[in-house]
C-alpha cells in the first residue's frame, strides 16, 4: 500500500509594513477621508485602496486583500493624532549660524536661482546655504558669534525685527489669540503697529473671533476703523516718531479659511464664464483662476464628485497631456493657483477674458482627466459634445471677431460676484 504523501506547510502570511509610496497615497486622500463619515468613508477607502495596491511592496492577492484593513487602521489613526505643535517657537535662540543665513539671505536666494517662496528654491535651498556660507570670511563668521550674544541679551536690529513682524507677525498673533480662547475662554480684538522693511509704519487689526463657538466678527459689527483706529494711530506715530506727512498704511488679518469655490454663471452650452476681474485684488484672482479651472475638470471627469480636485502636481509636469497650449498664454508658468505671482493671475485672466470677449469658443478646456490607477481618460461624452458645440459657435462667429487690445471696456452689469 503506498503511502500518503504529508501536506506541504505553506510558511505563514505576514504582514508587511507600509513603504514610503503607499503612505504618501495615504496622505493625499487624508483630508477627503477627514471631511466625510459613515458610509461616505468606504467609496473613498476603496479608491484609496485600489490606487494604493499599485504601489505595495507584494503582488500577492491575500495580502494585498488584508491591505485594506491597513490602510484604514493608518488613516483612522492620522485622525486621532494630537495636533500638531505651533510652527511659531518664541524662545528660540540666536545662533551663529542663523545669524549668518539672516545677514546672506540675498545672497543665499541667488544661489538658488529660483523665485522666492516656489519649490524649486526650498530644494536648493539647503545647498546653496552651505555654498553662500562656505564662501565667507572667518572675521565674518566670528563676528556673527558676537552678533547672536548680543541680539538674544539685548534684541534684534531693526531691519530684522521687521522682517519677522512682516512674515510672522499674523501667525503669531493668531496662536496666541486662538490659545487665550482655547485656554481661557477670552476673546480678543488685536491693534498692532510697526514699521515694515522700508521703514514705513504699518497698523493692523487682528480680529479672529468669529472662528470660535460660531460668535460674530467684532470687526464686522462694530465701527472699530472710526472709533478705536484713530486713537491708536494717533498713538503709535507718536511711539514710532512718525512725521505728520507720513500716512500709514492699515492692514487687517483674519483667520484664513478654505475657500469656497465660485459658483460661475455658465453659458448656452454649460460651460462657466468669467466674472469681470479687472479691479479684483491678488487672491481674488488666484480663486477665480481655481474655480474655473476647477469646474472645467469637474465637467471633463463627468463626475458629480464635489470633491473632484484638479491634480496639480501631474498638470505642471505635463501640461499637454491636460490640454492644449492655445488656452494658456505662452509666457505664463503653469503653477497651482496659489503660486501664480499678482502679474501671472492678471495676465492669464486677461487672456482668457479677451478670448471669451472675443467668443474664441471654448474659453478653455481639458482634453484628458487622469484616474486613481494614474491613466490618462478621454473627455466624459457631455463635456466632449460641450466643446464641439463651442467650437462650431467659434466658426461660425470667426467673420464677427474683434481684434481687441487688453485694455478692455467694463462688460454689460453682472449678478455674478465674486467673494471669498
Amino acid at each position: 500500500m503506498a503511502r500518503s504523501e504529508s501536506p506541504a506547510i505553506m510558511p505563514q502570511q505576514t504582514k508587511l509594513p507600509l513603504i514610503k509610496t503607499e503612505i504618501a497615497v495615504l496622505k493625499a486622500h487624508l483630508e477627503d477621508w477627514r471631511s466625510v463619515k459613515g458610509k461616505q468613508r468606504n467609496h473613498i477607502l476603496k479608491a484609496i485602496h485600489k490606487e494604493a495596491c499599485l504601489q505595495a511592496p507584494t503582488r500577492d492577492k491575500a495580502l494585498l486583500k488584508a491591505r485594506k484593513k491597513t490602510y484604514k487602521e493608518w488613516l483612522y489613526n492620522q485622525c486621532h493624532r494630537k495636533a500638531p505643535k505651533p510652527l511659531i517657537k518664541y524662545d528660540k535662540k540666536w545662533t551663529a549660524h542663523r545669524v549668518l543665513i539672516e545677514q546672506n539671505k540675498a545672497h543665499i536666494l541667488e544661489e538658488t536661482g529660483e523665485m522666492p517662496g516656489n519649490e524649486a528654491m526650498i530644494v536648493k535651498w539647503p545647498e546653496a546655504t552651505k555654498t553662500v556660507l562656505a564662501s565667507l570670511l572667518a572675521e565674518e563668521k566670528e563676528e556673527a558669534n558676537v552678533l547672536a550674544d548680543k541680539w538674544n541679551n539685548k534684541a534684534t536690529p531693526p531691519e530684522v525685527q521687521a522682517n519677522l513682524a512682516e512674515t510672522k507677525g499674523t501667525d503669531m498673533i493668531e496662536h496666541v489669540t486662538t490659545e487665550m480662547f482655547k485656554q481661557a475662554g477670552m476673546r480678543v480684538f488685536r491693534m498692532s503697529a510697526w514699521r515694515d522693511s522700508r521703514g514705513k509704519l504699518m497698523l493692523g487689526a487682528h480680529d479672529h473671533n468669529d472662528q470660535f463657538g460660531g460668535t460674530n466678527s467684532f470687526m464686522k459689527t462694530r465701527n472699530w476703523d472710526e472709533i478705536f483706529m484713530p486713537e491708536w494711530q494717533q498713538y503709535a506715530g507718536e511711539q514710532f516718531d512718525v512725521q505728520d506727512d507720513d500716512v500709514p498704511q492699515v492692514v487687517t488679518s483674519k483667520k484664513r479659511m478654505p475657500c469656497k469655490l465660485l459658483d460661475l454663471e455658465e453659458d448656452g452650452h454649460g460651460l462657466p464664464i468669467l466674472p469681470e476681474t479687472m479691479g479684483l485684488k491678488y487672491g481674488e484672482q488666484q480663486h477665480v483662476i481655481r474655480s474655473f479651472l476647477t469646474q472645467h475638470y469637474r465637467m471633463c471627469m463627468g463626475t458629480e464628485n464635489v470633491k473632484a480636485v484638479v491634480p496639480w502636481g501631474d498638470l505642471i509636469k505635463n501640461q499637454s497631456d491636460f490640454f492644449e497650449g492655445t488656452y494658456w498664454p505662452a509666457d505664463i508658468k503653469v503653477v497651482e493657483p496659489s503660486k501664480i505671482d499678482k502679474a501671472g493671475a492678471t495676465a492669464l485672466l486677461d487672456f482668457w477674458y479677451d478670448r471669451q470677449k472675443k467668443k474664441l469658443h471654448p474659453t478653455f478646456c481639458f482634453k484628458a482627466w487622469k484616474d486613481t490607477d494614474g491613466d490618462m481618460e478621454p473627455p466624459a461624452k457631455a463635456y466632449q459634445k460641450v466643446i464641439q458645440c463651442n467650437t462650431e459657435d467659434n466658426e461660425s462667429s470667426d467673420d464677427e471677431a474683434v481684434i481687441s487690445d487688453h485694455s478692455r471696456e467694463p462688460p454689460a452689469k453682472s449678478h455674478q460676484k465674486v467673494t471669498r
